[in-house]
């Protein structure tokens, strides 16, 4: 009231004015004080390794936080000093925002860091002494700062630590976690019958961004293997007879070469989205070789792979159940007939479940990073 008199007092309109300009002028250099602190991501991911899915789940993750105008921090063990990894598309696409720990987790420090998120891939089933680190967080148990699971997977059909101490350490870490998300849909009881949590289903981070952002990354890229044939891209992971006499029948009776992709090349990331890119049609047993041929709408058949290694089954029956591909992916055990005239006609996919699925996906990670 005393503020209103003052105003209502001065007789000279001028001051009002003054007044009210330098109002405004404060109100705005505070607002931009407060916006120019982004909040700091820490992002963790399996060690760094010669594998297009985790390059790629790293750099989809790093992009969408990037549009959400946060500022994330890609950090990543150092698993395999042995193995020599090529790195050179995430560093030249993340830049100085990847974090290769040299020792161990005790690096990181909670005041660099506003939330924590265990990124996708199969986190749930990194054996070996970084188990708890990379999937669990345990380095920042004490930490007071929000953590959560985006897209989290064990990589098989079945729950494998059953040890009664992994599981009571297990369920005390994910306690002080705001969300847990699951890559595949069977995980979800899984990890309910086994820890007693409650997860929800989201796209794999790959699916949430847009075509275009692959492609930016590979437009002066051009590569002679791929140039001026029809041909059949090949992406299997492991060796598959059934695979690799559906791409010879496929290969004579409609003409086509076929190319495989180059995993040793230094290049290999930007080989495999250039070369599916500009394919007719892909076979592969690679779960994001399959995610990839539905975005970049190409004719596609994905084998199952049935490696003992592996048992990945379940990642890809999420993917049939959710875009409807139950004559696209094969599971070479069942002995079906494989029509080749798929590789002739793009998969017919329910967009309005997809875009709703990706809206959920993108609306959870916001809800756990109070942007939504």
């Amino acid at each position: 009231m005393r503020t209103i008199k003052l105003l209502c007092s001065l007789r000279n309109q001028k001051y009002i004015y003054l007044i009210i300009i330098i109002f405004v002028y404060l109100s705005q250099k505070n607002t931009k004080k407060v916006s120019e602190h982004k909040k700091r991501i820490g992002v963790i991911n399996l060690p760094n390794g010669q594998n297009v899915g985790n390059i790629l789940v790293k750099f989809a993750m790093f992009n969408i936080l990037k549009q959400f105008g946060l500022n994330a921090t890609i950090i990543t063990p150092k698993l395999y000093p042995i193995m020599k990894v090529d790195l050179s598309f995430i560093h030249r696409t993340i830049n100085s925002n990847l974090l290769e720990l040299k020792e161990e987790f005790s690096e990181l420090h909670e005041s660099d860091y506003d939330y924590l998120i265990v990124n996708s891939d199969q986190t749930w089933a990194l054996y070996g002494k970084y188990f708890f680190d990379v999937g669990f967080l345990q380095f920042a148990e004490n930490w007071k700062i929000p953590k959560f699971i985006y897209a989290t997977s064990i990589g098989s059909d079945f729950w494998p630590h059953n040890n009664v101490k992994v599981k009571e350490k297990i369920k005390k870490l994910l306690k002080s976690f705001s969300g847990i998300s699951f890559r595949e849909k069977g995980l979800i009881k899984l990890a309910e019958e086994n820890l007693g949590i409650k997860g929800v289903f989201v796209l794999d981070p790959t699916l949430l961004l847009e075509q275009d952002i692959y492609l930016k990354e590979i437009k002066d890229y051009n590569n002679t293997f791929y140039n001026n044939d029809k041909y059949i891209f090949v992406y299997n992971l492991h060796p598959n007879k059934i695979l690799e006499r559906i791409a010879k029948e496929s290969s004579e009776k409609f003409n086509y070469k076929i190319k495989k992709l180059q995993i040793n090349k230094n290049d290999y990331i930007e080989n495999f989205i250039y070369g599916l890119n500009n394919s007719q049609a892909v076979l592969t047993d690679s779960f994001h070789g399959t995610i990839f041929s539905l975005m970049f709408n190409k004719p596609f058949i994905s084998f199952i792979d049935t490696n003992t290694r592996r048992l990945g089954k379940g990642r890809f029956d999420s993917l049939k159940e959710v875009f409807k591909l139950e004559n696209r992916i094969v599971d070479p055990l069942d002995n079906i007939n494989i029509s080749l005239n798929l590789l002739l006609e793009t998969p017919n996919i329910n967009k309005t479940l997809f875009n709703e699925l990706k809206r959920f996906s993108i609306n959870y990670l916001k809800k756990n990073l109070d942007i939504l």
